[in-house]
């Protein structure tokens, strides 16, 4: 099998299960399944961590961090290691918290976390707080939006805005706005760039869209469905307009259900590779493989 380049789309939250309970072939491509998440015992799938990890084919450690809120290197590794009831304050992201907001829960870790925040002394990771090489580095002419914390993205922005609808359903359609006109901007990002692919061997795009639409409108599946199928027919446009030595890779960071997020994520490619529940680190090798590297 023969691959030139690589094109990553990287959709946040999306559910396998609902894939196949709405049978959306595009999304499934030649074959699909479910991953397994680089975490740590009893840690639940955060956005920051996940797809850092991803990128670098890493565990959490390994990569720099296993916190949402970091501290500068090196007391972060001395925390991670040493203290382990600093970090699980550190870590602030409980899968159930993004929903509980609404009943104005939060812990005394949650409280605890913000203020260190607050002070100075933790920060949201960054670039910087990613210790490992990352397939953009090994990979010449790779090209990348929007990936959480290494393009420093603006996800507390984003996670606060879903926050807000959450607590506020006067902020839901402005919120179902924005995340039109985030998908409408980034698929144009994908197709300008598939018109220019003489010019990358690797392609990544980061969408956000669904784990938004599916924490605040987790009881409309009607809502969240339509987001669905709009990515589907993406995804079939994007396979009409790629050659045949592109491979087309859709992952994500975990699924989500009742707006709670899983502990396992999805992916799926445009040729068959036989991989059957695949560590989502894996994929940084594979794809160094498949194109030389």
């Amino acid at each position: 099998m023969r691959i030139n380049r690589v094109l990553i789309l990287g959709i946040d939250a999306l559910e396998y299960d609902l894939v196949e309970e709405w049978d959306l072939k595009n999304l499934k491509q030649e074959e699909y399944g479910k991953t397994e998440l680089p975490l740590l015992p009893n840690q639940e799938p955060a956005t920051v961590i996940i797809w850092p990890c991803f990128i670098t084919g890493k565990m959490p450690k390994e990569m720099g961090f296993s916190t949402i809120h970091v501290f500068p290197q090196p007391i972060q590794r001395v925390v991670e290691v040493a203290y382990p009831r600093v970090r699980k304050c550190l870590i602030d992201y409980n899968a159930k918290d993004i929903t509980e907001k609404k009943k104005g829960k939060q812990s005394y870790l949650d409280k605890f976390a913000n203020w260190l925040n607050k002070i100075g002394l933790t920060h949201p990771p960054s670039k910087s707080d990613i210790i490992s090489d990352t397939l953009f580095d090994t990979i010449p002419n790779s090209i990348h939006f929007h990936v959480p914390v290494y393009d420093n993205d603006a996800f507390p922005a984003y996670r606060k805005k879903v926050v807000d609808a959450i607590e506020n359903p006067a902020h839901r359609p402005i919120l179902e706005i924005q995340c039109l006109q985030e998908f409408k901007q980034r698929t144009k990002e994908v197709f300008e760039w598939l018109e220019r692919k003489d010019e990358w061997d690797l392609f990544m795009q980061y969408f956000f869209v669904l784990d938004a639409v599916q924490h605040v409108f987790y009881n409309n599946p009607k809502k969240i469905a339509k987001f669905y199928i709009m990515f589907d027919e993406f995804v079939g446009k994007v396979r009409e307009r790629i050659d045949d030595d592109t491979l087309l890779l859709i992952v994500s960071d975990h699924g989500q259900k009742k707006g709670i997020h899983t502990n396992y994520g999805f992916y799926s490619v445009n040729k068959p590779l036989g991989l059957k529940n695949p560590k989502l680190i894996d994929f940084r090798w594979i794809i160094e493989e498949l194109i030389g590297r």
